[in-house]
């Protein structure tokens, strides 16, 4: 049983207030003291997001929860890619016990529909956390980062003798660690009880 209002949240965020209220975060209790946290359908409906959705790459939601003065760090992960060929979404959630849902949608709306659903960041015996909660949004996934380190390793390589690691570095650098399109932050007190 998701008990969504047995959570006081008292929350600030570094942005213009009329953006805070857009873009708070929703906060629930599941059994087992699991905090979850629903992420503002505006951030997916963000145009340097929505443009990057459109790509046919995936696009990352990196969530990092940290318990304030304690070096508690937890988070989970949410990859959305639009697969061009079958004109689906598939989308991979892996929350923070590392529980991975994978499934293809639809439309934008039934996207939409499931972007809605808490994300489980923690567990706690705890009555009240401290966090800090930051979302970054990257244009690309682990596996896809994975897979151009090898791609850019092979090509660099190709017709030399052992002289093409600082190729493959400078691409690698400016490439594959490219900068989040956007970022969000935000501190939270919650009271559990």
């Amino acid at each position: 049983m998701v008990r969504p209002f047995g959570v006081l949240v008292i929350w600030t965020l570094f942005a213009v207030p009329l953006f805070a209220q857009r873009t708070a975060l929703a906060f629930s209790v599941q059994p087992g003291g699991v905090v979850a946290a629903t992420i503002p359908l505006t951030i997916l409906q963000d145009p340097n997001v929505r443009k990057q959705l459109n790509s046919g790459l995936t696009t990352t939601f990196l969530i990092v929860a940290r318990q304030r003065d304690t070096r508690v760090t937890t988070g989970a992960r949410i990859e959305v890619r639009y697969d061009l060929w079958d004109e689906a979404w598939v989308v991979r959630r892996i929350e923070h016990d590392r529980k991975s849902e994978r499934q293809s949608i639809a439309t934008l709306e039934a996207l939409e529909k499931w972007w809605r659903t808490p994300v489980r960041l923690l567990a706690t015996s705890a009555a009240r956390v401290s966090l800090q909660v930051d979302l970054s949004v990257l244009p690309f996934s682990a596996a896809e980062e994975e897979d151009a380190r090898q791609w850019i390793s092979k090509s660099g390589g190709v017709g030399t003798t052992g002289g093409g690691s600082g190729l493959v570095d400078a691409l690698i650098g400016t490439t594959i660690a490219a900068k989040p399109l956007t970022t969000y932050r935000w501190n939270v007190e919650l009271a559990l009880r």
